[in-house]
């Protein structure tokens, strides 16, 4: 059964928390890492992020809703923990950064499941599609020790 418009606007609005969070998240983690090589991926992931919200936002809009301004209280504690990981060192950074990956895949899954209409379900598949490349990536810099074969920048 599809779900309705109000159901709709609720479960958009979580996943716009959920994006707000990964940006609070990836600001703390660019804020912490030295090395370019991790940086620069990391910027770009919190780019999807932001491009997430405007997007759903912008679908929120569309169905007569309000979209979620502001992280939630997961939020905050995923920006103070990716923090803490940043006072020591780029591994625990980009270990803090695979929770959050995992939990926001993990969302998205869930709601890429559910009874949209196709044009919201295309926006879900694609900020899906996101979150699956930098779990991937970030999953691979923490195999590699990534921080381990690049200089820092200055």
């Amino acid at each position: 059964m599809p779900l309705s418009i109000e159901k709709q606007i609720e479960e958009l609005n979580e996943l716009i928390h959920l994006d707000h969070d990964a940006v609070g998240a990836y600001t703390e983690a660019i804020n912490a890492v030295q090395e370019d090589s991790i940086r620069t991926p990391l910027i770009r992931f919190k780019g999807d992020h932001e491009r997430h919200i405007l997007d759903l936002s912008s679908l929120v809009r569309q169905l007569g809703g309000k979209p979620a301004e502001r992280p939630d209280l997961k939020g905050l504690a995923r920006k103070t923990m990716t923090k803490i990981a940043g006072l020591m060192g780029a591994e625990a950074v980009l270990k803090a950064m695979k929770s959050n990956e995992e939990a926001t895949n993990k969302m998205y899954s869930h709601h890429a499941a559910m009874d949209f209409p196709s044009d919201v379900m295309d926006v879900l598949v694609r900020n899906y599609q996101d979150e699956q490349r930098h779990l991937a990536w970030v999953l691979d810099a923490l195999r590699t020790r990534l921080w381990e074969q690049a200089p820092a920048h200055p």
